[in-house]
């Protein structure tokens, strides 16, 4: 089996006054800094909510969880920059989470997205990963105009790592949470029956957070590697 993939998630609000210069550092510096300038950071992209919040969602897609304990990216946190300083701050309402993707069914990228945060039950987490896995993800991924899903897991030693040195001490750390990828809102508003939550909660999954929908605004991929001439 290989190994799963990390994930850093970072869902927040900005003050009004900043929303500009905020979106600009992020698409400009922020995120591809860590896609192109550090080992292991694949793909990040950033989501806009249309239903529920936070506003802004940014998704950073690692090779594998232990990315987070690595020199470079630690060191990323311990020496801020002036616009990180600026702006890190004044992030509000902040949701994140270092986490492993667990499951997955489909490797598309969607242009509309479903997000459900999700708090596992002691005990039941194996249940649960199992039964999204082999049940929920194929049963969502076989519907008209969805092009994947996936599930991710809190990792607890990424966590504390993502949490080191860092400017913001009030984020609140999500537990899982399940993304559905999609072509249309109405190719969402199909499939949200599959998840509801009388079936997450039998197989020992609750709500964790709002869950919301969101418009993919913004993706860098880590390019691939030239071609021998």
């Amino acid at each position: 089996m290989s190994k799963p993939r990390g994930l850093l998630v970072v869902w927040t609000n900005i003050p009004q006054d900043l929303d500009l210069d905020f979106n600009e550092w992020y698409n400009r510096e922020h995120m591809p800094e860590r896609i192109l300038g550090l080992d292991g950071f694949l793909r990040g992209r950033r989501f806009v909510a249309y239903e529920g919040g936070p506003r802004y969602l940014a998704l950073y897609d690692t090779r594998g969880i232990e990315i987070f304990h690595t020199e470079p990216y630690l060191a990323l946190k311990r020496d801020y920059d002036p616009l990180s300083r600026r702006f890190v701050p004044n992030f509000r309402d902040t949701l994140k989470c270092a986490a492993e993707i667990t499951a997955r069914a489909g490797v598309a990228e969607g242009g509309f997205v479903a997000l459900t945060p999700i708090a596992r039950a002691p005990g039941k987490e194996d249940t649960l990963r199992a039964w999204i896995k082999s049940t929920l993800l194929p049963e969502i991924a076989a519907k008209p105009s969805v092009v994947s899903a996936w599930y991710a897991e809190r990792n607890d030693g990424a966590v504390a790592m993502a949490k080191q040195d860092h400017l913001r001490t009030t984020d609140r750390i999500l537990d899982g949470m399940l993304i559905v990828e999609a072509q249309s809102n109405e190719a969402l508003d199909a499939v949200a029956p599959l998840y509801a939550w009388d079936r997450l909660r039998a197989q020992g999954g609750a709500p964790d957070a709002p869950a919301a929908r969101l418009r993919n605004v913004y993706t860098i991929h880590l390019p691939p590697a030239a071609a021998d001439d």
